[in-house]
């Protein structure tokens, strides 16, 4: 595959306003050329197709370099990208950081957070761990996405279940004919006990998502 700034005959030093002059230019060219006819025409068509190829490389590369040039060390930067939803951004600019602290793994977990690959952030946590031992907020973050992997258990509705619902239940009549779609409860308690649980997986996400910054 042909160098992408040798198309458009220049090379890495230029700048980005030179590159684009230079681009236009040749499309343009290129452009005309393809209407005439015979292997002229061909060429012409040929070489726009080569043209544009080029540059949606060359415009990638310029784009990715704008993104890591702009990382002095402030991890606000990748935070507020994060904050924003340019996931891609933000791991471009943590791919292109070289020292890997136990911020640039926390970072790191959040992205991996906000894509639930859940097993990945804890992974990237207990490296940040590994790095600043005594770190609260790392602390913080490993112990409720461990909750949240973990998960609540739902208590077992059916482990007392009252007699005369039991025997409704085996001849076909409890709940209009649907026995076993709808979970019953003896009690009151049962009910509180299962709208618990559902508020504690809820809170524990909500928790999660602020601790680790997630808006």
């Amino acid at each position: 595959m042909k160098d992408p700034y040798s198309v458009l005959g220049m090379d890495k030093t230029a700048t980005p306003e030179e590159l684009k002059e230079r681009y236009y230019a040749l499309r343009e060219q290129y452009g005309e050329q393809r209407f005439k006819s015979g292997e002229e025409g061909n060429e012409g068509a040929r070489k726009l197709q080569e043209l544009e190829e080029a540059w949606n490389r060359i415009n990638a590369t310029v784009e990715h370099d704008t993104v890591t040039a702009s990382f002095n060390g402030d991890y606000s930067i990748i935070d507020e990208l994060i904050r924003q939803g340019k996931y891609n951004e933000a791991q471009d600019m943590l791919d292109s950081i070289q020292d890997r602290n136990g911020e640039w793994h926390y970072m790191q977990s959040i992205v991996f957070y906000k894509r639930e690959w859940l097993t990945e952030s804890k992974a990237q946590l207990e490296m940040a761990l590994r790095e600043d031992p005594n770190n609260p907020k790392y602390k913080s973050s490993l112990e409720k996405l461990n909750m949240v992997i973990g998960g609540p258990q739902r208590p077992n509705q059916n482990a007392n279940p009252n007699p005369n619902q039991q025997a409704q239940q085996n001849q076909g009549g409890y709940n209009g004919g649907y026995n076993n779609q709808q979970p019953t409860y003896d009690n009151p308690q049962d009910m509180s006990n299962c709208l618990s649980t559902c508020c504690c997986a809820y809170c524990l996400t909500d928790c999660l998502c602020s601790a680790m910054r997630c808006c």
